[in-house]
């Protein structure tokens, strides 16, 4: 990876990033220090470092606007050094489709609800778990990461890299509990040696096929176990031993698990995609090299390059993206990548869009350029392009990922969507932070059919201005106020912005830009994203900003092609662990790092493209949360173990050593927690056709606030609208 040296690295992601493989847990502190070593799990260790089956309940909350979701840490950083709790996750990533009406990956899991539960035989109380034997058929999705750490060998310095991925499943009937099988798919080292290898994380399906791309750039050797040129690796989860498997010049250590679909190749790949294999039939690499083409697995284990994909472009950049969302006929999914017009003088300004086949052949293809400007549609504003291009994918991102710069999808009337994130041209380097996120939409049945744009979200670093964001807070735009407007179930002329998104370099959080991760749709086309922002809160008696790193959503409102900045969660917010039972807080989330957009920041394929559960949410409105299918972050988190509501890390440099508290690198879910009703009428779940029963049920929970009677999902204390709504469904007999 000839970018990033490993220092420059680790620094980042320890300043902002974060990780991935464990649970939600802490320990039992058996040494009555601080709260080191925590309960996380070496990667090198046999048996549960390679394979572990653990349930994780998330944690009902609700964003700005009100939308109900769930969150949980389904993953911990494993254990990779003596001085923090775990190592540090670079990208991370969800399968884009979601299996139904599977098998468990495992016949039994393991349960805790207690602090101090877990599965760490030596730091966590094991009498404390229970196991649960699930039985019927499941929903299956797929998650996976990179850890990575810089460690001493003696004394040489060892970047150690792990890519872990997870196949979680959950019954569609109680969508809050998932059971997760998390593997260690491959290490570059064995304990206590040095490297032979360096990882970028590429993608997982919900078959748990994983995908990494490996070299051995800036690896200590020894030279002859080395990993020559580039690769792309398929690891195939259900296959995993129970031993650690190591990726050198020879392979992997444990082979029948392992494709190994590109070898030695002496041109420079990105991190790859895939297509799923519950899309195509097999699982089928595909992947962008460093020559303008297109690489593909057209036959199991053989790969063919074209550059059809992109035509009327010069070359592309970055890596590619795969979407489930089929926009040309004969497809099994969208490929896109960015592109280089050959009228855009070197410019990064076209989205190349292309159908993909069961086989990985391009069997469409639509490119779409930026216009000279682009209004935000829900103001008529127009963001200072300035002859600026689309980014996003430079340093690192090639080598260590994340995937999928450019997001596809549709809208839920079925128009094509496809975003990215546009650097403003007065600012030339990788670290500008003035960005905008853009979205256009076209009929894909339409060859000529002419592109719409506009601004999901935008920063102006020259003014310090940024788009607003939107929440159910009250006049003031302060939660917790209990102003005029603030928790009415609406967002009106009482409520006012609670904030706005920030250029990075107006705070004080370290980097200088970006200040926009990657966009991600949702099945309605509602756009998901990190950005560096600025929001109210009271502090005493007054009313004050506070920047942070925060996950947004931009709902789409279809008439006016304009997208609301909805507030999802941020650093600082807490929650309860519903399996440690005690409350963790969001310490870190990552948008750049020391000089370019950070691996982990969000990206296409960071969430679920298909609605929650497979289900057809087209006729739900477009904020409805079964739209997202899931979505993961990498984070770090801090557990509040003692209870003292100070959340301190005691391996952060700076920090009080002597904190009890612990704090962990994860994969941090968030989702639908909302089961689905068949029938919206039939309140009572008597089955048949709705009648005064129903009606009787509907009021008694109506009158009582009881949030079940929010049927139509707007959030808030239920209100005339969900009567309206439900009459409406009961006189249509569903």
């Amino acid at each position: 990876m000839p970018t990033h040296h490993a220092l420059a690295f680790i620094a980042a992601l320890a300043g902002s990033c974060a990780g991935a493989l464990g649970q939600d847990s802490v320990s039992r502190n058996a040494n009555g220090g601080n709260g080191m070593p925590g309960d996380a799990i070496s990667p090198w260790s046999s048996g549960l470092g390679q394979r572990a089956n653990y349930v994780v309940d998330l944690t009902e909350f609700r964003t700005a606007s009100g939308v109900r979701l769930g969150i949980g840490p389904l993953a911990k950083s494993g254990k990779t050094s003596a001085g923090r709790f775990t190592a540090l996750n670079a990208t991370s990533g969800i399968s884009q489709t979601v299996r139904t009406g599977a098998a468990y990956p495992n016949p039994t899991y393991t349960l805790w609800s207690q602090a101090g539960g877990g599965l760490n035989t030596s730091e966590n109380n094991t009498s404390l778990n229970s196991t649960l034997t699930p039985a019927g058929s499941p929903s299956v999705f797929g998650l996976g990461f990179l850890d990575v750490d810089e460690i001493l060998v003696g004394s040489t310095p060892v970047f150690v890299n792990q890519v872990v991925g997870a196949m979680v499943a959950f019954d569609p009937g109680e969508p809050s509990r998932l059971y997760v099988t998390r593997s260690t798919a491959c290490v570059n080292s064995t304990f206590n040696q040095t490297d032979r290898s360096q990882f970028g994380f590429g993608a997982i399906d919900a078959d748990g096929n994983l995908y990494l791309r490996a070299d051995s750039f800036g690896s200590a050797g020894p030279a002859t176990s080395l990993l020559q040129g580039d690769n792309y690796f398929r690891v195939r989860l259900p296959a995993r031993s129970v031993f650690a498997n190591l990726i050198d010049n020879n392979g992997a250590s444990n082979a029948p698990s392992v494709d190994w679909v590109l070898q030695h190749h002496a041109v420079t790949h990105a991190c790859p995609n895939a297509i799923p294999q519950d899309q195509a039939s097999r699982p089928v690499v595909m992947g962008a090299d460093f020559l303008g083409q297109y690489r593909y697995e057209s036959t199991a284990g053989s790969t063919t390059t074209t550059n059809t994909h992109r035509p009327t472009t010069i070359d592309h950049r970055g890596g590619m993206t795969y979407s489930a969302v089929r926009l040309f006929a004969g497809s099994v999914g969208t490929g896109a990548v960015l592109s280089r017009g050959a009228a855009g003088g070197g410019k990064t300004d076209t989205l190349s869009l292309y159908g993909v086949g069961s086989n990985g052949q391009v069997v469409g293809t639509r490119g779409v350029t930026i216009p000279p400007s682009i209004a935000d549609s829900c103001d008529a504003f127009v963001w200072p392009l300035a002859g600026g291009e689309f980014r996003n994918y430079e340093s690192q991102v090639t080598f260590r990922g994340g995937s999928g710069p450019v997001a596809v999808g549709r809208d839920l009337g079925g128009m094509a969507l496809a975003a990215g994130v546009l650097y403003a041209g007065t600012n030339t380097g990788a670290a500008n932070p003035s960005n905008a996120i853009v979205a256009c939409r076209f009929d894909a049945g339409n060859a000529q059919s002419t592109p719409e744009w506009t601004s999901v979200a935008w920063v102006d670093a020259s003014t310090m201005t940024g788009k607003a964001i939107r929440g159910d807070y009250g006049a003031d735009g302060a939660p917790g106020t209990g102003d005029v407007g603030e928790g009415d179930g609406v967002i009106d002329a009482n409520d006012a912005p609670i904030g706005r998104l920030a250029a990075m370099n107006e705070t004080t959080l370290g980097p200088s830009g970006p200040s926009l991760s990657g966009p991600a749709f949702d099945s309605a086309g509602n756009v998901y994203f990190l950005a560096s922002v600025a929001l109210r809160e009271r502090v005493g008696p007054s009313i004050v900003t506070r920047y942070d790193i925060a996950l947004l959503r931009g709902v789409l409102d279809r008439a006016s092609f304009c997208y609301t900045l909805d507030l999802v969660a941020r650093t600082g917010d807490v929650f309860r662990g519903s399996n440690s039972a005690t409350n963790y807080r969001i310490a870190a989330l990552s948008v750049a790092d020391a000089d370019s957009v950070a691996s982990g920041a969000v990206w296409s394929s960071s969430a679920m493209q298909q609605a929650w559960n497979g289900i057809d949410a087209t006729a739900l409105p477009a904020h409805d949360p079964a739209h997202l299918g899931g979505l993961v972050l990498s984070a770090r988190i801090v557990y509040d173990t003692n209870g003292d509501l100070l959340f301190e890390d005691p391996t952060l440099a700076g920090g009080n050593v002597n904190s009890v508290d612990e704090a962990y690198n994860v994969a941090l879910y968030i989702g639908n927690i909302t089961p689905p009703t068949l029938c919206v009428a039939d309140y009572n779940g008597s089955g048949g056709t709705p009648d005064d029963a129903d009606v009787a049920a509907f009021f008694d929970d109506w009158n009582n606030g009881d949030p079940r009677a929010d049927i139509n999902n707007s959030g808030g204390t239920p209100d005339d609208a969900d009567v309206f709504y439900f009459f409406i469904r009961w006189n249509e007999g569903c």
